[in-house]
């Protein structure tokens, strides 16, 4: 389990806010809210957020790692990743 930094409005080596997300720990200016009815997918190289329903984009976040590019499936919705079961 990821640690909350110890103040996670100055984390340590820079001075940008941070926020908790289902993935750890993150800064600020890289969390974006994807609304009911949207999804994420990279098009183009680029990650976008789509309205669902049309296909229209909604936001462009821009451009994509190249490892990312290589792995992330073009023209649809990225999977959510599946976590390993813990033991009790």
């Amino acid at each position: 389990m990821a640690r909350r930094p110890a103040n996670p409005s100055t984390p340590q080596g820079g001075g940008e806010e941070l926020v908790l997300t289902p993935g750890g720990w993150r800064p600020k200016s890289r969390v974006h809210k994807v609304e009911p009815g949207q999804h994420v997918e990279v098009r183009d190289g680029r990650l976008k957020v789509i309205e669902s329903a049309t296909g229209k984009i909604v936001v462009d976040l821009g451009v994509v790692g190249k490892e990312v590019a290589k792995t992330a499936r073009g023209g649809g919705p990225m999977q959510k990743a599946k976590c390993p079961k813990s033991k009790k």
